[in-house]
C-alpha cells in the first residue's frame, strides 16, 4: 500500500541552514572531518518509503558529543546532476544525544543522487555521498528481480526466531483445505481477510493466507488436531497464530513523512527533556480496555506523587466512569517523554504503543503479559525494560527502585531505546514481512489460487511522477557447498517481455564473468527479452567447474519469479567445455532438461597440441540428437584447428551450427576491426540462432 502525500509544496529541495544556539561560538569545537555519517539511506539499492541515515557529532579531540550541539547545526542537501529540481523532502531530526537522524522521502526516481552533509559550509566526513543510480523512489514499479539480492541490499537478518517459532506448528500448509475450512470455522464469529498473492509485480512468492483483522489471536493451543494458519497482529501464550508486525507499526513505516505523525523516526526527535530534568513520576494515558487499567488509575489516585494515570476515553466500563473519571484531555504522545517512567499495560490485547515507548528516552515498566507482538521475545527484562507483575501489585515497589537506582534505570532506558532503533525501524519491518512470507510459502503443498469473490488489489499508479525501470542486472550469490559463487542475473528491462528463455554463461580458464564479451552478450539478450545468468568459477579443474555449473543450474531452477521453458548452457573457452560436460550429464539423466549449447571459442586442444582433441571433444560426441549446438570460433584460433574441428562436428549426433568469425583469434579479436563491431556481429548471430530454436 502506498499513499501519496498531498503537501506538494514540500516536494522540492528543503535546505536546513546552519544556525548556532545562543552562546555558541562560530569556531565551535565540532570537527567536520571527524564527525561520523552512516546508514542505509546512503545506499542506492535500499528502497524505503522514507530513507534515513545518521550523523554523530564529534569534536576536534575525537570525542563523540552526548548532548545536542543545536538542532540546526547540520545542513543536508540532496541533488541530482541530471535534474534541475529534486522532488525530495528532507528532515534533519535532532535526537538530543549528539546524534541526528536524517530522513528523506523521494517522489521521483533519479539517475544518481549526491547527498551533501555540511557543517558551517564544510563537508562532513566523506560528504558528498554519491548514490550511483538509478535510484528508485518507493512508488516506482521496479522491484528487485531476485529475493536474495533484495535481502542482501536491505541487510536483512538471516532469520527471525519468532517466525521460526510460529511456523514450527505447521508441517505443511494446504491452501485448498484452508480455503474450505477456515471460513467455516472462524468466519461466522471473526473478521477475516482472505488474500492470495499471485504473479505479483513485487517479487514475492505465490501464497494464499488468512489475516485476522480482530484484536484477539484465534488458533487455540488446545484446539483441534488439524490447526489452521492464521496471521494476526498479536500472539498469546494460549494461541498458535502467526504473528506479523502490528498494523499500527506497519502503517507508520509506510506513511512516514506522509499522513502519520507518530512513527519510529519522529519519536527519536521528540524524547523530551534530558534525563535529569524529566519528571520522576510514572505516566500513563489511555482508555478503559482492561481491568488492570482501572486498577492503575486507582493506584494513581492513592499515590499521585508516584503515578500519573488517567483515562482519555470510556468504552468497556462505562458504568464505572463515575468511579474512575473524570476523563482527561488527550495528550500528544511526545508529551509522554517529559516523564522518566512509562507504564506499558495491556489493553484488549498487547498494547501496540510499546515500540514508541521504547524509542523514547524514558524507562518502560512493562506488565507481565500472555500477549506478545512480533518482537517481544527478543526483549530482556531488566535489560530493556523493568518488569511488573500482571496484577500490578509490585508497581509501586518497582517505581521506588527506579528512583533509588537512577543510573541503573537510565541504562535500562538507553538499552530499550537502542533496541527500538535497531530492531523496529522500517527496514527491519520490511525484512520481517518478506522472510515471513518467504518461509510460509515454502510450506504450501497445493497451488495458491485466486478464489471466487476475491477482488484485485491494484498497484498504485505513477501518474504524477512516472519512472522508467532500468533494473536489468542484479548480483546474486549461488550456493556451492560451503561457499557461494558470484553471479549476475541480466533480465529484460521492459515489463512487456515475458521471460521464458535463459542462457547460462561462464568464462574461460583465466578470466571471470565480467569478460567483456560475456557482459555484452548478456545485455544484448536482455534487450531481446531473454534472461542471462553469468557466473564466476576460478577453479581450473574441469570436474570442479562442472560441479559449479551444476550448482548454478539448480539455483536457476529454484528462482520463483520466472517461468523458464527453454534453458541453454554456454560459456567461453574452458567454460563451454564445462557447459558441454554438464549438458551431456543432464541429458543422460533427464530428457529435455537442456535445449541447447552456445560455445564461444571451444578449446579443442592446447596451442600446438592437436593430439588432445579427441579427449576434449568426448562430451560433444556424446550429446543427444535432440540437442541444438552453436559454435562460434575464429578462423585464426590457435586452440581450434579448423580441419580437426570440422571432423569432430561430423562425428556429433547433435544438431550443430558453426559460425566462423573471419580472422578471429581465440579471444574473438579481429585485426583491423573494432571490438564493438565484432561483438555486435557475434551477438546478432547468437540471437538469431536462439530465435530459431524457439527462444
Amino acid at each position: 500500500m502506498l499513499l501519496r502525500p498531498f503537501l506538494w509544496s514540500l516536494l522540492g529541495l528543503v535546505v536546513f541552514w546552519t544556525e548556532f544556539p545562543l552562546g555558541a561560538r562560530a569556531d565551535s569545537a565540532l570537527c567536520p572531518a571527524k564527525t561520523l555519517v552512516w546508514g542505509s539511506g546512503l545506499e542506492a539499492n535500499i528502497v524505503l518509503p522514507a530513507r534515513f541515515f545518521f550523523i554523530q557529532a564529534v569534536d576536534s579531540s575525537g570525542r563523540n558529543l552526548t548532548a545536542s550541539p543545536g538542532e540546526k547545526m547540520f545542513e543536508v542537501k540532496i541533488v541530482s546532476l541530471s535534474e534541475h529540481f529534486t522532488r525530495i523532502w528532507i528532515q534533519v531530526l535532532d535526537r538530543q544525544d549528539g546524534t541526528f537522524l536524517v530522513r528523506y522521502r523521494m517522489y521521483a526516481s533519479y539517475t544518481d543522487l549526491h547527498i551533501h552533509v555540511l557543517l558551517m559550509d564544510q563537508h562532513v566526513a566523506k560528504s558528498p555521498y554519491i548514490l550511483r543510480g538509478p535510484v528508485y523512489h518507493e512508488g516506482c514499479d521496479c522491484p528487485q528481480l531476485e529475493g536474495s539480492v533484495w535481502q542482501s541490499h536491505m541487510h536483512c537478518p538471516h532469520s527471525f526466531p519468532q517466525i521460526e517459532r510460529d511456523l514450527s506448528h505447521f508441517a505443511n500448509v494446504d491452501p485448498d483445505r484452508n480455503a474450505r475450512e477456515i471460513p467455516q470455522r472462524f468466519g461466522q464469529r471473526q473478521s477475516l481477510c482472505h488474500y492470495t498473492i499471485k504473479d505479483n509485480k513485487v517479487k514475492l512468492p505465490d501464497m494464499e493466507f488468512f489475516v485476522n483483522l480482530g484484536d484477539w489471536p484465534l488458533e487455540k493451543r488446545k484446539g483441534p488436531q488439524n490447526i489452521h494458519p492464521i496471521f494476526s497482529w498479536c500472539g498469546s501464550n494460549n494461541t498458535r497464530d502467526i504473528v506479523m508486525p502490528t498494523y499500527d507499526l506497519t502503517e507508520s513505516v509506510l506513511e512516514t513523512m506522509g499522513r502519520v505523525s507518530l512513527d519510529m523516526m519522529s519519536v527519536q526527535a521528540n524524547t523530551g527533556p534530558p534525563w535529569a530534568k524529566k519528571n520522576a513520576t510514572a505516566f500513563w494515558r489511555g482508555r478503559d480496555s482492561r481491568q488492570e487499567r482501572l486498577e492503575l488509575v486507582k493506584l494513581s489516585r492513592a499515590h499521585p506523587h508516584m503515578i500519573d494515570a488517567a483515562f482519555t476515553n470510556f468504552f468497556f466500563f462505562k458504568h464505572d466512569e463515575s468511579l474512575y473519571g473524570p476523563l482527561v484531555k488527550h495528550v500528544s504522545f511526545f508529551e509522554f517523554f517529559k516523564y522518566k517512567y512509562q507504564i506499558n499495560i495491556d489493553g484488549t490485547v498487547a498494547a501496540y504503543r510499546l515500540p514508541y515507548l521504547l524509542a523514547g528516552d524514558s524507562v518502560v515498566f512493562k506488565q507481565d503479559s500472555g500477549y506478545y507482538e512480533h518482537f517481544y521475545n527478543e526483549l530482556i527484562p531488566w535489560e530493556h525494560y523493568i518488569p511488573v507483575r500482571a496484577d500490578l501489585r509490585d508497581l509501586l515497589e518497582k517505581i521506588q527502585w527506579a528512583r533509588d537506582h537512577d543510573e541503573e534505570a537510565k541504562k535500562i532506558a538507553l538499552a530499550g531505546q537502542q533496541f527500538a532503533r535497531k530492531q523496529l525501524m522500517g527496514d527491519n519491518v520490511f525484512c520481517y514481512y518478506y522472510k515471513l512470507f518467504q518461509e510460509y510459502a515454502k510450506l504450501q503443498v497445493t497451488e495458491p489460487k485466486i478464489r471466487e469473490g476475491m477482488e484485485m488489489v491494484e498497484h498504485p499508479s505513477e501518474d504524477l511522477f512516472p519512472c522508467s525501470c532500468l533494473r536489468t542486472q542484479e548480483r546474486v550469490q549461488v550456493p556451492f557447498g560451503t561457499k557461494c559463487l558470484e553471479a549476475v542475473l541480466c533480465v529484460p528491462a521492459s515489463p512487456e517481455h515475458h521471460v521464458s528463455t535463459v542462457l547460462v554463461l561462464t568464462h574461460g580458464a583465466g578470466g571471470d564473468m565480467n569478460f567483456k564479451h560475456l557482459v555484452s552478450l548478456a545485455h544484448c539478450l536482455a534487450s531481446k527479452g531473454l534472461l542471462c545468468l553469468r557466473f564466476t568459477c576460478k577453479g581450473l579443474n574441469l570436474a570442479y567447474r562442472v560441479k559449479a555449473y551444476h550448482a548454478v543450474w539448480r539455483y536457476l531452477k529454484s528462482l520463483p519469479n520466472f517461468t523458464i521453458k527453454h534453458t541453454f548452457f554456454g560459456g567461453r573457452s574452458m567454460g563451454c567445455r564445462a557447459a558441454a560436460a554438464l549438458a551431456k550429464q543432464l541429458s543422460d539423466e533427464l530428457e529435455g532438461a537442456i535445449q541447447g549449447l552456445v560455445c564461444l571459442s571451444f578449446p579443442l586442444h592446447p596451442p600446438g597440441q592437436t593430439h588432445a582433441h579427441r579427449q576434449r571433444s568426448e562430451d560433444l560426441r556424446g550429446l543427444p540428437e535432440s540437442m541444438a549446438v552453436l559454435f562460434v570460433s575464429g578462423t585464426e584460433d590457435n586452440m581450434c584447428d579448423r580441419v580437426l574441428f570440422e571432423g569432430t562436428v561430423k562425428e556429433m549426433n547433435a544438431q550443430v551450427e558453426v559460425f566462423w568469425l573471419s580472422g578471429g583469434s581465440h579471444g574473438l579479436k579481429v585485426l583491423g576491426r573494432s571490438e564493438e563491431s565484432v561483438l555486435e556481429e557475434v551477438n546478432a548471430y547468437i540471437i538469431t540462432w536462439l530465435t530459431k530454436q524457439g527462444a
